[in-house]
């Protein structure tokens, strides 16, 4: 047993070594991903504590989180760091990311389970999402608890065209969507993880 869990822990440094060199490889083309990456992983990270989500569940979650916008490697730089709003058909190639991230990750054993999580991270509760449309719960949790807590971290940066939201702002702004874009659940959850400590700074 204990040699067992010793070659689990092995295996769970190679995994995070992996993602580690595939989110640095991202941050090659874009310089904002590797920081963005790591702060949904702790965003994720606290709202599955919230929800109880440990073991496997807690470590795929993790990998997801920590990977979700890997298939930007793929984009085209102009269209990844464009200051305007994308064209129609810049934000159909831009869309392609989330299913390029599986054939991505597809070379990696063991990264199976998170691999949906990331592809449908982009759905939305109301099913207005892609690239498949799910609605409600036939969306995986991961997915929607990475969409929250990405969205929060792009409210709460400093962008070309606007300034970061202060927190409170943020968590009003998710609350809003909450039942359209987002999981009401997920957004609650949220909301209990920034206001009881639970994200890590």
């Amino acid at each position: 047993m204990g040699i067992e869990r010793a070659d689990r822990g092995g295996l769970q440094r190679v995994y995070q070594q992996t993602i580690d060199a595939l989110i640095a490889a991202a941050g090659q083309r874009d310089r904002t991903a590797e920081g963005h990456s790591q702060r949904v992983t702790r965003y994720c990270m606290a709202i599955g504590r919230v929800l109880g989500i440990t073991g496997e569940e807690g470590l795929n979650l993790k990998y997801a989180a920590g990977l979700h916008d890997i298939g930007k490697v793929a984009i085209s730089r102009k269209i990844i760091n464009k200051l305007g709003k994308l064209t129609d058909g810049e934000f159909a190639i831009m869309k392609q990311h989330s299913t390029i991230a599986l054939r991505i990750l597809s070379k990696v054993d063991g990264l199976e389970d998170a691999a949906p999580m990331i592809k449908h991270h982009h759905e939305r509760f109301d099913g207005k999402g892609y690239p498949d449309g799910l609605v409600g719960e036939d969306i995986p949790l991961g997915s929607r608890i990475i969409a929250v807590a990405e969205a929060f971290d792009i409210l709460t940066s400093d962008v070309p065209w606007r300034d970061a939201m202060d927190q409170e702002s943020a968590l009003r702004e998710l609350e809003a969507c909450a039942g359209t874009q987002f999981d009401p659940a997920m957004v609650e959850a949220f909301r209990e993880a920034i206001t009881t400590g639970l994200v890590e700074r």
